[in-house]
């Protein structure tokens, strides 16, 4: 695991960030990081916002959570 910047886009979360220790390649599944938990999928876009690279996690409401 590795610390990764994330830029979100689309639901509620919209062009917010954070970071999160995250395995490369995986989707956010976690509850924490989500108010009310939502389904974000990992794109192979990265944002630079200031000198940081964001990976991008678009909002998927189609989705299913793992289970």
């Amino acid at each position: 695991m590795g610390m990764t910047n994330i830029y979100f886009e689309g639901g509620a979360r919209n062009g917010t960030t954070a970071t999160w220790n995250l395995e490369p390649g995986v989707d956010i599944y976690d509850d924490n990081i989500f108010r009310p938990p939502e389904l974000y999928r990992r794109t192979t876009r990265t944002k630079v916002i200031g000198r940081v690279e964001y990976t991008v996690f678009r909002y998927d409401p189609s989705g299913t959570r793992p289970t």
